[in-house]
């Protein structure tokens, strides 16, 4: 059985596995891009680890997963990278019908190639429906301005601010819906869950991630009873 408002510290494919068929009301999730992505935003000494399970195969294998979990009225949001994103809708579209790509402009890019590359001041949403999931409230575009974490204070490689995700929430889920992510990482998804007043379930294959998400939403469910 899978229980609701809990980080399962496994492989994604794992918890789906004890997940019923059209049990979740929207998937939202940044996972590995396929790219044996390791981060450089911090000193030498304390580089980010390699993240686990980049690689395309494990990641159409979750996709094949979040599907069948899915309800028939439902939204994937699927993060991504320009370098993995042609290879990623192939494989979706066959599925979903992906109603959008969401771009986040999130001001400033990576270090990267200096002589031969531009900044790469965005990233990729893949806005994924499985039925006919309406949006909620008014009708937007598709550009979103929002600046990222600061690297000072990222406590994962990839993470997002908790502000997108909360608005992605708030487009594509109801009140007391279950949003489960399968690369919940740094667990923003379930931070900004919490605040939207949603159910959520994550997988985290990393003790280490499991143990600094499980620390946030403490802390966030802490400070709620606050007031």
């Amino acid at each position: 059985m899978i229980e609701l408002n809990k980080i399962y510290n496994e492989d994604c494919l794992e918890t789906m596995k004890r997940m019923e068929d059209d049990s979740v009301d929207m998937v939202l999730t940044d996972p590995p891009y396929g790219i044996n992505y390791q981060s450089n935003m911090r000193t030498v000494s304390e580089k980010f680890n390699h993240i686990q399970n980049d690689d395309s195969d494990f990641r159409f294998k979750a996709y094949k997963e979040i599907y069948r979990t899915l309800n028939n009225n439902s939204v994937a949001v699927i993060f991504c990278s320009f370098k993995n994103y042609a290879d990623d809708w192939s494989f979706l579209i066959k599925k979903f019908d992906i109603k959008n790509v969401i771009i986040w402009n999130k001001g400033g890019g990576g270090i990267g190639d200096l002589e031969h590359s531009l900044l790469t001041d965005y990233e990729m949403a893949m806005i994924c429906h499985k039925g006919k999931r309406k949006i909620n409230g008014k009708r937007i575009g598709s550009v979103w301005y929002m600046p990222k974490v600061n690297p000072n204070i990222m406590i994962h490689p990839t993470e997002k601010p908790a502000p997108l995700f909360q608005k992605l929430i708030q487009y594509y889920s109801n009140y007391r819906d279950v949003i489960y992510d399968a690369f919940i990482g740094g667990g923003t998804t379930a931070i900004a869950a919490i605040k939207e007043k949603r159910n959520w379930i994550g997988s985290e294959i990393s003790k280490e991630y499991c143990d600094i998400a499980q620390k946030r939403i403490n802390i966030e469910l802490s400070q709620m009873k606050l007031f």
